[in-house]
């Protein structure tokens, strides 16, 4: 092969490994995102089917917190009323008793309004939770459709893999699970292609320099063979 012809082809094959590096970086970059809305999806949804019984179970704690206050504001009063009598008395061992049952009634009232309020918390906690996940699954499901339009007409990848995901978090899953395998495939095919394009290059590069070559890029290649 001529030089010229030689220089020509190791330009065609730096073309080449140029673009099948672009497509990796692409094809990994789309996996990368179908993961994570795999992943927001998947989480949505377990939040959103987990959140009835959940919301029952902390209801009836916020009811028993409640319970428990109401209880101990009594026993509170009891015990104010219990020390107020005392110390219309002359009675110092009922007035000491009367005292120390009024600072165990404040402890106890304060201990159960700490977890009522606890309770609360965690409440309007998930109820936060549920209301950012509604907002989050319609754009879960724009995503995966934008994702699954970058794929329609790309290499190596079925169509299958580029349909819009079915409505709902259960389509944009199916979806994802498709549009990755599909993906795993694609890169593997560029990524020998690629492998190829390199190994011609090197062969080719061998040759005109006389030395065994292992360069991972043609580019490289180039600039040697063209240095000479």
């Amino acid at each position: 092969m001529a030089a010229d012809e030689t220089l020509a082809y190791l330009r065609e094959l730096a073309g080449r490994d140029a673009s099948t590096s672009t497509a990796l970086a692409e094809l990994d970059r789309l996996a990368e995102a179908t993961g994570a809305i795999r992943a927001r999806a998947d989480a949505v949804a377990a939040l959103l089917a987990a959140a009835p019984a959940e919301r029952a179970r902390l209801a009836a704690d916020v009811a028993e917190g409640r319970a428990e206050a109401d209880r101990r504001a009594a026993t509170l009063a009891d015990a104010e009323r219990e020390l107020s009598t005392a110390e219309q008395g002359r009675d110092a061992e009922r007035l000491a008793a009367a005292r120390r049952f009024v600072v165990r009634a404040r402890d106890s009232l304060s201990i159960a309004t700490r977890r009522l309020a606890e309770a609360e918390e965690a409440q309007a906690a998930l109820e936060r939770r549920v209301a950012e996940a509604e907002r989050d699954a319609p754009l879960i499901e724009r995503q995966a459709a934008e994702v699954a339009a970058e794929l329609a007409g790309r290499a190596r990848v079925p169509d299958e893999a580029a349909r819009p995901p079915a409505p709902g978090l259960g389509g944009v899953a199916e979806w994802a699970v498709t549009a990755r395998a599909a993906l795993f495939v694609a890169r593997g095919g560029t990524a020998r292609e690629r492998d190829e394009v390199i190994r011609q290059a090197n062969e080719l590069g061998s040759v005109v320099l006389g030395e065994a070559l292992a360069s991972a890029s043609v580019a490289t290649i180039l600039a040697r063979v063209e240095r000479g």
